[in-house]
């Protein structure tokens, strides 16, 4: 059954030649995924630009209209948008309301010493997939540091990683955040240090015989301040 939610948008991310949306629902406080029916999920431009074909900015109350939940295993926050209907912004949330939707999870899902190269705490084994319940999370951070390296294949784009410590762990995650991810990109190979911030976390589909963990937003507190323009 269609349905209109207003999201708290918390992730306008990369994904394939698309976006991942998602955010948490204002009147049940649950995460809300939209997806396209298209076999690889994500959303295009037209299916998730305003009017004015402005892009969701982190932040924004955006609403939409939904047909109906569609679960994909341990993704359960999955919705499949209505292609024929054009979201609408209806207001902006700031650091208040961030700290009202705040999560504590003890652990981002599974960790273990299997992790990436240049990463760290940073993909599950599929194997693990069964005990998973969902695939997003909201978490703040003291600080973090945002690490710019090169590829090993010279012929892609340089690759942004998010070093954090949550829950007395630490975790290095590759940055999906669209935003964050050009702007430390233009800056070069190197690190560079941000204050206080809340992370949007998402766990992928399974790639290789691994679920992938990303940092598909990041809400710097300074950028919440009036005047600040994330």
């Amino acid at each position: 059954m269609a349905v209109t939610k207003e999201l708290v948008c918390l992730a306008n991310s990369r994904k394939h030649l698309g976006r991942c949306i998602a955010g948490i629902d204002i009147e049940s406080n649950a995460w809300v995924r939209p997806v396209s029916s298209r076999r690889t999920h994500e959303v295009s431009a037209p299916e998730r630009q305003y009017r004015d074909g402005a892009e969701p900015r982190v932040l924004d109350v955006v609403s939409m209209r939904l047909l109906r939940p569609k679960r994909f295993g341990f993704q359960t926050e999955n919705w499949i948008l209505d292609p024929s209907s054009q979201w609408t912004k209806r207001g902006r949330v700031g650091w208040d309301e961030l700290c009202r939707l705040e999560q504590r999870p003890k652990h981002l899902w599974v960790n273990s010493e299997d992790s990436t190269r240049k990463g760290l705490n940073d993909r599950v084994p599929v194997e693990h997939e069964f005990a998973l319940l969902n695939s997003l999370k909201l978490i703040r951070v003291a600080s973090l540091t945002i690490e710019v390296d090169r590829p090993y294949d010279a012929n892609r784009d340089l690759e942004v990683r998010a070093k954090f410590r949550h829950e007395g762990t630490t975790y290095i995650l590759k940055v999906t955040d669209a935003v964050y991810e050009e702007k430390f990109r233009a800056l070069g190979v190197g690190s560079y240090s941000l204050s206080e911030s809340f992370l949007t976390v998402s766990l992928g589909e399974e790639f290789k015989g691994y679920l992938y963990k990303m940092v598909a937003a990041i809400i710097e507190r300074r950028t919440t301040e009036p005047g600040s323009d994330r």
